[in-house]
C-alpha cells in the first residue's frame, strides 16, 4: 500500500547519530550553528531567541553579550530566525518554535557530539 504523502511525517533523526558525515559537516560549516548547538545543547528547558542570540554573539566575538552593539545582535537573530535555526531543526538536532520564540535541545549524539566536543574545546 502507498504512503500517503499528505499524512507522511517527516522522518526525525537522534539527535544527530542518523545524519550522515556530509551533513554533519554541513551543520558545523557555519559558526553561528556551531554557536547555537554549543548554547542549547543540554539545556533542559527552552530557551528564548533573545537569550540564544545574546549567548551566540558573546561566542561569536569573545565578549560580554551587552558588548555586541544592538544592531549586530539583531543581524544575528534574524540569520538564526530565517537560515540556522530552520536547518538545524530540518536535521532533528533541535526543535524551534518560531511563534513562542524558543529553541529546544535535543539530546547532540553520535558523531555529531564528538565533532561538537571537539569543537567547543577548540573555540571555547
Amino acid at each position: 500500500m502507498p504512503d500517503d504523502p499528505a499524512t507522511d511525517e517527516p522522518e526525525q533523526t537522534d539527535g544527530g547519530a542518523d545524519l550522515e558525515l556530509d551533513e554533519i559537516l554541513s551543520l558545523l560549516s557555519e559558526r553561528y550553528r556551531r554557536h547555537a548547538l554549543a548554547v542549547v545543547d543540554g539545556q533542559p528547558e527552552p530557551i528564548p531567541i533573545e537569550r540564544l542570540t545574546d549567548q551566540v554573539a558573546g561566542r561569536e566575538f569573545q565578549r560580554p553579550p551587552d558588548d555586541v552593539s544592538m544592531i549586530t545582535r539583531t543581524q544575528i537573530a534574524t540569520a538564526l530566525h530565517h537560515n540556522h535555526l530552520p536547518k538545524l531543526e530540518e536535521s532533528g538536532v533541535l526543535t524551534y518554535d518560531s511563534d513562542e520564540g524558543e529553541v529546544t535541545a535535543v539530546a547532540v549524539s553520535g558523531t555529531l557530539a564528538s565533532f561538537l566536543d571537539k569543537i567547543r574545546r577548540h573555540e571555547g
